[in-house]
C-alpha cells in the first residue's frame, strides 16, 4: 500500500479541525440538552374509562397449566392425555392481555363453553398473577 500524499494528510488535519473541539471557530460546541421540570398534577389527573369504551382485547379463559420436559412432549400423539394442575371443582381464570382480571366457573350455553364470573381480581392480585405466570413459562 502507497503513503497518503501530503495533499490527503493536509485535507484529513483539515476535517479533523473542523469537527474537533478547538478547531474552527464557526463550528458550533456540542452542549448537554437541558428538560423543563415537569409538574405531575397533569399526568395525575384521572382519565374517564368511557374514553377507552371501544378499544378490543383479547380475553382467555385457562383451565390449568403442566410443566413437562421436551422429550415427554415429543411423544404425545393424538389420543393422549395431559392432566392439569386443576381440580374440576377450582374456578378457571379469566385474563384479558396475559392479566388474571377475574375467576369464575365453565358452563355450556346453546353447545358452547361460557364462563360465569364468580370473582373480579383487584388490579393488585392480577398483576402479581400475571408476574408469577410469566415465571413459571421461563
Amino acid at each position: 500500500m502507497s503513503e497518503p500524499s501530503a495533499e490527503t494528510l493536509e485535507a484529513t488535519e483539515s476535517a479533523l479541525d473542523q469537527i474537533m473541539p478547538g478547531g474552527d471557530p464557526s463550528v458550533p460546541e456540542a452542549h448537554p440538552v437541558e428538560f423543563p421540570q415537569v409538574s405531575r398534577t397533569r399526568a395525575s389527573t384521572a382519565m374517564p374509562l368511557e374514553r377507552f369504551a371501544e378499544v378490543s382485547i383479547e380475553i382467555s379463559v385457562e383451565i390449568g397449566r403442566v410443566t413437562m420436559p421436551i422429550g415427554e412432549l415429543l411423544k404425545l400423539g393424538e389420543g393422549a392425555v395431559v392432566e392439569l394442575n386443576r381440580a374440576v371443582s377450582e374456578p378457571v381464570d379469566v385474563m384479558a392481555q396475559g392479566v388474571r382480571i377475574a375467576s369464575g366457573e365453565v358452563v355450556v350455553i346453546d353447545d358452547r363453553f361460557a364462563v360465569r364470573i364468580t370473582e373480579i381480581v383487584n388490579a393488585e392480585e392480577g398483576r402479581d398473577a400475571s408476574r408469577s405466570s410469566a415465571a413459571r413459562k421461563r
